[in-house]
């Protein structure tokens, strides 16, 4: 019988008897088997035997069991040295491996902490955001209720801003970036609240809260505030339409239909608002009352009676509420007062009343654009920069008007009061202490200006100019020669030159003066203490005048007369200021010199008569007549004496003369003949009512003389002339 181990038989891989390190695998695996013996165990039972058990089980399986022993093998045929470094690498990648995983455990578990939940608090004007609720306050900060917010972030839920889409030319505040600065919604009646509770940032809805009721009334698209009125609102509804809701503590109550396309409040004392309806812009009044035609163009501001306009160019202009363009121009920018308009064009600020007159001629000059003030802030609302161009201040009569340039600050007065007189002045303004001269009476045709070296004393009530004005002639003459006409201001000659009364209050004799001004060349052509241009224009008012040899008696501020020629475009000297006195009359100039006084052509200033010593009252071809003391004489041109007796008042005529006595009756004279009346009365002489011998009105009497014929007239109280003698003068031949 075969011994039990040779019956075995051993299969074995090919590589491992190469010698090979490879790892065994499926194809490569070292297998060994026993080859059973024959046996007499019938077929069916061959599974239950434990030699079979190679055939039933998974090679996977017998490859799992013998993977230890392969592993084993390999280490016994490693090295010590080997080994050494195998289970040093080992010790240090396990311990690597042991730190990796605390710190990670480690930072898994920090994360996994769950931190405490962190209160979200926002105070702001008139609420509080605490986590998720809005907790509304009153103006002592006080809780006053509360609102559960649909979108809990401060950033989505909160007390609503008015609306800033309105572009009146009110002061302006703005963040750096340009942005506008938001006015918080207030709470109203402390009931009536608008929240922003929308889920994102952009949406800009705006919900109507009741407080004490807890509960939402209606949603809107924007809301404004109307001035000081604390319990109204402008309110733009769901459908784009505006209206104005009034609240009490209880409800609230529509004032104003929601039916107009466009809303604004003008923030001023007459309680004004902008409206849109089809398209048409006009102004209602707080009881919805239409108070203006249709306008074209975008409604800037208005007061009472006026409305500035911006068009789409820019420019600005003024309309009243009829519709009529106030000052037919455009301008820069237009500020509304209440009686005047601030008009600015080329950066120059002008100011006029409504009805066109002016407070200033000259622009005042501005030295920048930012002509609506605008306050500049940073993110944490602290001013940081203002921007205007000019302020207005008034106080009575006084506008103050401070120019900003810069950091740097100057102020101009106007004085209101002037431009309230210069309306009644004609064809001149005063203002600003000067004159101002104009061609045509709607003052738009400036002729010139003159500066006043004494301004004028303008207030309240003021209708005269006093200090500096358009002179008058000075009617000095004393003569017994008719004034043809009345005094009054000397007229303006050939558009050009002026003679300007120009005095101190407390004027006199010796500080008098008056200007002889060119407006052309503004230019002072001379000073005056009196002058007569003989004008009589018999009016306070201006006039005007053309002339090409207009001769002046002038008396200088050394105290001498002269003559000056007024020529079409230049003033000239005629008659040198050599004399004390100086005057017109009719043909000739009575002027008075260290001799006496004379007659003086006035063509050429030469003397006609000898030196008399007493002042000329009147002429003829041959005489004159002269008082001294209150007695009237005659002289001959030569200046020999004619009469020795004195009159009360003598009256020359051609071939006779008319004397009145001490006792007032009149006398006829012939010029050669002792003085003995010709009247044929029976003393020669006829009593007189009256005692005015010249000038104008009824005198005491006038003759009727025609060649030698004669008539006697008397004047009476009734204004009446009788006439009481008449003759024929007889001549030498006759007699």
């Amino acid at each position: 019988m075969p011994n039990e181990d040779q019956d075995k038989t051993k299969v074995y891989n090919f590589d491992e008897l190469n010698n090979t390190n490879e790892e065994p695998n499926e194809e490569n695996q070292i297998f060994e088997m026993e080859v059973p013996k024959e046996t007499n165990t019938p077929i069916e039972n061959l599974d239950s035997r434990p030699d079979m058990d190679f055939f039933m089980k998974p090679p996977e399986e017998e490859k799992k069991k013998k993977k230890p022993n392969k592993i084993k093998e390999w280490w016994k045929k490693r090295s010590k040295k080997q080994k050494i470094l195998l289970v040093s690498v080992l010790i240090i990648f396990l311990i690597a491996l042991g730190v990796g995983i605390f710190f990670l455990v480690k930072s898994l578990k920090k994360e996994e902490v769950i931190e405490p939940p962190v209160d979200v608090i926002v105070e702001e004007e008139n609420y509080r955001y605490e986590n998720g609720n809005l907790i509304f306050l009153n103006a002592n900060k006080e809780s006053i209720g509360t609102y559960t917010c649909k979108n809990q972030n401060e950033e989505l839920c909160f007390v609503s801003f008015y609306s800033t889409e309105d572009n009146f030319d009110i002061e302006k505040k703005i963040y750096e970036n340009g942005t506008p600065v938001k006015t918080r919604a207030s709470i109203i009646a402390n009931n009536y609240v608008f929240i922003n509770d929308n889920p994102r940032k952009e949406d800009t809805l705006i919900t109507l809260y009741n407080i004490k009721e807890q509960k939402t009334e209606d949603v809107y698209q924007l809301v404004k505030n109307i001035g000081q009125n604390e319990n109204s609102v402008i309110l733009k509804n769901s459908d784009g339409k505006y209206g104005i809701v009034n609240f009490t503590e209880t409800e609230s109550a529509t004032k104003l239909e929601f039916n107009y396309d466009y809303l604004g409040y003008l923030d001023n004392k007459e309680n004004i608002y902008v409206f849109k309806e089809s398209g048409r812009t006009m102004l209602m009044d707080e009881t919805g009352k239409t108070i203006s035609k249709v306008v074209n163009g975008t409604i800037k501001n208005a007061n009472k009676s006026y409305i500035k306009i911006m068009q789409d160019t820019g420019a600005y202009e003024v309309y009243n509420y009829n519709g009529q363009n106030t000052f037919n121009d455009t301008f820069d920018y237009v500020e509304l007062m209440e009686d005047y308009a601030i008009l600015i064009k080329e950066n120059k600020m002008y100011l006029k009343f409504y009805d066109k007159n002016k407070l200033n001629e000259e622009g005042i000059p501005l030295y920048n654009k930012e002509y609506v003030k605008t306050s500049v802030y940073d993110e944490t609302n602290k001013l940081k920069e203002t921007k205007e161009s000019f302020l207005i201040e008034e106080n009575n009569n006084t506008i103050t008007i401070t120019i900003f340039n810069g950091k740097d600050t100057s102020n101009q007065t106007v004085n209101k009061a002037e431009g309230v007189l210069s309306k009644s002045l004609k064809n001149i303004n005063y203002l600003d202490g000067k004159l101002y001269i104009y061609k045509d009476s709607n003052k738009t045709e400036l002729i010139g200006t003159y500066t006043c070296a004494n301004k004028n004393n303008v207030g309240n009530g003021t209708n005269t100019l006093n200090n500096c004005k358009l002179a008058s002639d000075t009617i000095w003459e004393d003569n017994d020669y008719e004034i043809p006409g009345t005094p009054g201001v000397i007229p303006v000659f050939n558009e050009r030159f002026i003679f300007i009364s120009d005095n101190p209050d407390l004027v006199n004799e010796t500080n008098k003066t008056i200007v002889l001004y060119d407006l052309k060349k503004a230019t002072n052509l001379g000073k005056y203490s009196a002058v007569n241009t003989y004008s009589y224009t018999g009016t306070e008012e201006i006039t005007f005048s053309t002339t090409n040899n207009l001769q002046v008696i002038a008396k200088n501020q050394s105290g001498k007369f002269g003559v000056i020629k007024i020529g079409g475009s230049e003033i000239a000297g005629h008659i040198g200021f050599n004399y004390s006195e100086m005057e017109s009359l009719r043909d000739y100039y009575v002027a008075k010199d260290a001799n006496g006084y004379l007659l003086l052509n006035k063509s050429n200033g030469a003397s006609i008569t000898s030196a008399i010593p007493y002042k000329i009252r009147n002429y003829n071809d041959k005489y004159v007549k002269a008082i001294n003391n209150g007695n009237y004489y005659i002289y001959a041109n030569n200046g020999g004496q004619l009469t020795s007796k004195g009159f009360k008042y003598i009256e020359l005529y051609d071939k006779f003369y008319a004397g009145v006595d001490a006792n007032n009756q009149l006398g006829l004279y012939e010029y050669d003949k002792s003085a003995k009346s010709f009247l044929k009365t029976e003393n020669g002489l006829v009593p007189l009512t009256l005692s005015k011998y010249y000038g104008n009105g009824t005198l005491a009497f006038k003759m009727n003389v025609t060649g030698n014929n004669y008539e006697v007239l008397v004047g009476n109280e009734s204004n009446m002339y009788e006439s009481v003698a008449n003759g024929v003068l007889e001549t030498k031949d006759e007699r």
